[in-house]
């Protein structure tokens, strides 16, 4: 493992070799669902609540104009958030990253061309930032302020299938004793597991539409109980997983997932591309509590501990803020 230190270009030479199943219901509980109409595929669940729709007004409303910087955001492919409240836009029109505070205002940018084409971001349990590059196949790790590239895994623009190699990688999650997750993604249809030092430990998945086959896995996160959560983009479902790869449930009832995102009090909010909305789900046994309609193009989802909402499109070029009247406020868990 290199060390390059503030804020490279595209480097090849940074590279670091080595690189739950049932579903949940009681019998005999009936559930009252209240929503808005919505398509087949999105409304067939024995998870809904009775949580009405939470768009607009009825809960959730977008807040206008909210980021202060000299130039329009343009398309986002990757939003994350942490402890403090800080907002990290993966920006792929402009191939960097804009730091916004709470209020909207750009407070650095950086990373200038550290992708080829921009996918995801995280913020670890202990601060660190990793970038996902989907089609240079890397994954990179930056210390908290960004200065510093402190593991870079994959070659760049070089695909493969292995342990130090990916084919159109989408997202990370860290666990936490420091492993960390891959999804790897959109050809190889894996998730790939390594140790806090980037060495390769497993994998698991293949293509398919049987438990713990993929047919594009686009994001994932690990929820208190180390559960890895797995959204099974073109299969509609998010599959769930034990750390070591065994299957444990899955959920067809949150539309397409996209993106995954976590609160520290088991939150999900997930991001559907396909139908244009979040779901909000209960993590603990995939309840839905709602939805904010109208995310026309999202790609990814975050929310911040005071239980603001942000939705990302790069097709859409957006960076939309959705805040929740009478929100308590939850610590982020991006993992």
């Amino acid at each position: 493992m290199k060390t390059t230190k503030h804020f490279p270009g595209l480097t090849s030479s940074n590279v670091v070799p080595g690189g739950r199943g049932r579903w949940l219901m009681s019998i005999g509980v009936v559930v009252l669902c209240v929503l808005c109409p919505e398509p087949a595929e999105s409304t067939e669940s024995r998870f809904h609540s009775g949580a009405q729709d939470q768009s607009g007004g009825a809960g959730y409303h977008m807040v206008e104009e909210w980021i202060t910087a000299p130039e329009d955001v343009g398309g986002v492919s990757g939003v994350t958030t942490d402890d403090e409240g800080n907002i990290y836009a993966f920006r792929r029109d402009a191939n960097n990253v804009w730091n916004l505070d709470s209020s909207g205002k750009l407070v650095k940018e950086w990373g200038q061309d550290i992708a080829k084409w921009t996918h995801a971001i995280r913020v670890d349990h202990e601060g660190y930032i990793w970038t996902v590059d989907g089609q240079a196949h890397q994954i990179k790790k930056w210390s908290p302020d960004a200065s510093d590239l402190l593991m870079t895994l994959g070659s760049y623009d070089v695909a493969g299938h292995g342990p130090d190699r990916f084919n159109r990688p989408t997202d990370v999650a860290v666990a936490p004793n420091g492993d960390f997750f891959v999804s790897d993604g959109y050809v190889n249809t894996r998730v790939a597991k390594f140790d806090r030092n980037g060495e390769f430990i497993k994998e698991w998945g293949g293509a398919g539409t049987a438990p713990g086959q993929f047919n594009t896995v686009h994001s994932l996160v690990i929820d208190s109980r180390n559960r890895v959560l797995v959204a099974d983009r073109e299969n509609k479902r998010v599959q769930i997983f034990d750390l070591e790869g065994h299957f444990l449930d899955q959920w067809t009832h949150l539309g397409s997932p996209y993106a995954l995102f976590l609160t520290q009090d088991d939150q999900l909010f997930v991001a559907d591309g396909v139908n244009g909305k979040v779901w909000i789900a209960d993590a603990n046994d995939g309840t839905l509590q709602g939805t904010i309609e109208g995310t026309e193009g999202i790609h990814w989802v975050a929310a911040d501990p005071s239980g603001n909402v942000y939705a990302a499109s790069n097709r859409s070029h957006y960076l939309r803020k959705y805040s929740k009247v009478g929100a308590t406020n939850s610590r982020s868990r991006d993992r």
